[in-house]
């Protein structure tokens, strides 16, 4: 059931609808404003669209360094799980 959740960034309040969890989309909203904070510590005289523009660039790199490392480590498991399941398949009798 889609529902109304509101959220503040940047001191403006935002209210979104659909299903979504309360608690996930709070914790989205407390990263995005620690996010900016951080890049507002670096570039005090940026504005708001810049803040929030650079903030989505940083996020979007380290989603994008993350999603590879993941996918490093799925592939290394899955070659080792078939180096095992080899291992296990030729203990038969």
């Amino acid at each position: 059931m889609s529902q109304l959740i509101k959220v503040d960034i940047l001191g403006n309040e935002y209210t979104l609808r659909g299903d979504l969890d309360p608690g996930l989309l709070e914790k989205v909203s407390a990263l995005l404003n620690e996010r900016i904070k951080e890049v507002q510590s670096s570039i005090p005289s940026a504005n708001k669209v810049h803040l929030v523009v650079l903030t989505a660039l940083n996020i979007a790199y380290d989603y994008l360094l993350t999603k590879e490392a993941l996918d490093q480590m799925e592939k290394m498991v899955e070659s080792k799980s078939r180096k095992w399941i080899t291992k296990l398949d030729s203990c038969k009798p």
